[in-house]
């Protein structure tokens, strides 16, 4: 019964573990999004309090 419980309590941890890691990571993507990315609203808004300008490229990687 002890080993069983044992199994139990590792294989819970092991699956928090992972748990933890995959939102870990996806908050870690979140964070370090490009600006250019974001909508259009919203990016054309902050580019224009900010003075940046966004670069824009065709489909073959010249730009506009």
């Amino acid at each position: 019964m002890a080993d069983a419980m044992f199994m139990y309590g590792v294989t819970a941890g092991i699956f928090a573990f992972l748990v933890a890691v995959v939102f870990g990571a996806r908050g870690a993507r979140k964070r370090h999004e490009p600006e250019g990315e974001t909508t259009e609203k919203h990016s054309s808004a902050s580019s224009s309090k900010e003075g940046k300008k966004i670069k824009k490229f065709k489909s073959d990687g010249t730009p506009v």
